[in-house]
């Protein structure tokens, strides 16, 4: 992959972000600026990466990890103001911060705290990060690509959205919406910045093994139903699989997308 520069990515400490950490690692970043608010599980994230790194050759690999709530606007300027300040820029930002949540009976029995969770991290939190990333990037010169050295942008962000982005499912009333959200934020911030070479877009996984999705028995025994009757490929994704596509949206070998939403949903929503 083609991603040489400095990697912010928030719900860093498990699952997909633990993955995208990985990933950007072994595939040839510089650095990276892991956000989460599990310190104890950034570290060790971040002396994975570290080893990632180390293993195909790098010498110089930086790693700054950051305590943050994603819904705490002033949390999330100060990590991200001091991230570019330490790595010197920043290129590639993923927002893979979130919370999943079913609400028993479906909308009409949603309490109105667990509505507002699920916007405040999924939606709101996603978008206090872009903002404050894109502000930075956007002053920024171009990165040069790896392979070729050609100009490439200021800057992309990756925001998480979901197959719930573009469709609904029972019982996900506040997740749903904030998915939905997400997408409609990457399609107008998108238009706002493709003339200045700061691309934007959001990535929809399907049904993924992940900690967040495992947790929960309610949670997890919708996907295994899901996955059995709905899904043509017949099984659930992995992080490794979701990071693949979001190291993809973030470098060169995507210099042309943006505004997109990649599904990578084992073909549920071509359905």
């Amino acid at each position: 992959m083609d991603v040489p520069g400095f990697a912010l990515i928030t719900g860093a400490a498990s699952g997909i972000g633990r993955a995208c950490a990985i990933t950007f690692a072994r595939e040839g970043a510089a650095g990276l600026a892991l956000l989460d608010l599990n310190s104890d599980a950034l570290k060790q994230v971040k002396a994975e990466a570290e080893k990632a790194a180390a293993e195909r050759g790098t010498k110089s690999f930086k790693v700054e990890v950051y305590t943050v709530n994603v819904a705490n606007e002033g949390q999330v300027i100060q990590a991200v103001n001091s991230a570019a300040e330490s790595l010197g820029r920043l290129d590639y930002v993923i927002n893979a911060a979130g919370l999943c949540f079913k609400h028993r009976g479906g909308a009409a029995f949603a309490e109105t705290s667990e509505w507002q969770r699920i916007i405040d991290v999924n939606l709101t939190g996603t978008f206090l990060v872009l903002r404050a990333a894109a502000q930075i990037m956007l002053k920024q010169d171009p990165i040069l690509s790896s392979i070729n050295g050609r100009p490439l942008q200021r800057g992309s962000i990756v925001n998480f959205a979901s197959i719930v982005g573009v469709v609904g499912v029972p019982m996900s009333t506040a997740y749903t919406a904030s998915k939905h959200g997400v997408v409609g934020l990457t399609k107008t911030a998108s238009e706002d910045y493709a003339k200045d070479g700061l691309r934007i877009n959001a990535i929809c996984p399907g049904y993924i093994e992940t900690p967040m999705t495992t947790e929960s028995e309610l949670i997890f025994q919708v996907m295994k139903e899901k996955v059995a009757t709905e899904v043509p490929m017949n099984r659930m994704g992995t992080a490794q699989e979701i990071a693949d596509g979001v190291v993809y949206l973030s470098g060169g070998r995507s210099s042309f997308v943006t505004g997109i939403s990649l599904m990578v949903d084992g073909g549920y929503t071509q359905r």
